[in-house]
């Protein structure tokens, strides 16, 4: 599911079962990160991917997944839930410069949790959203069933 609230922000939820749902969770990510740096967008793909890559390759999904995008102030908020999470390595997105970041691992009872936190730059003015990258089209067929 998809939305977008008062305040722009743009909040993204989606359910992980496969390799299908990766794939348009990947889209969606790049739909909310439209005018970020290429090497941004990159190092949180890769940190997206071993966290749920290795959950599927460990049979242990379902794998939900959030991320927030909010504009003022600019920032990208991921959280990664599972039963049995395996903890990625550093991200790269750590070490942009001109940027706050942070990632973590959590466990509780129900599974495992990974999130990261990532300032990100001011957009520039000039710059318009690819047609590639709406959110629109990232959508389930079913939103109610995501």
């Amino acid at each position: 599911m998809s939305a977008q609230r008062e305040r722009g922000e743009y909040i993204v939820c989606r359910r992980l079962t496969g390799l299908p749902d990766l794939a348009r969770l990947r889209t969606s990510l790049c739909g909310l990160l439209f005018d970020a740096a290429p090497r941004l967008v990159v190092s949180v793909l890769l940190f997206l991917d071993e966290v749920c890559l290795n959950a599927f390759d460990s049979g242990d999904f379902p794998v939900l997944v959030t991320m927030l995008r909010a504009t003022d102030p600019h920032y990208l908020r991921i959280d990664i839930r599972g039963p049995r999470l395996v903890p990625p390595r550093r991200p790269d997105f750590m070490d942009i410069e001109h940027a706050a970041a942070g990632w973590g691992v959590t466990y509780d009872g129900g599974g495992t949790g990974v999130w990261a936190y990532l300032t990100l730059p001011m957009p520039e003015p000039a710059r318009v959203r690819s047609p590639w990258s709406q959110l629109a089209m990232c959508l389930p067929r079913n939103p109610t069933l995501n």
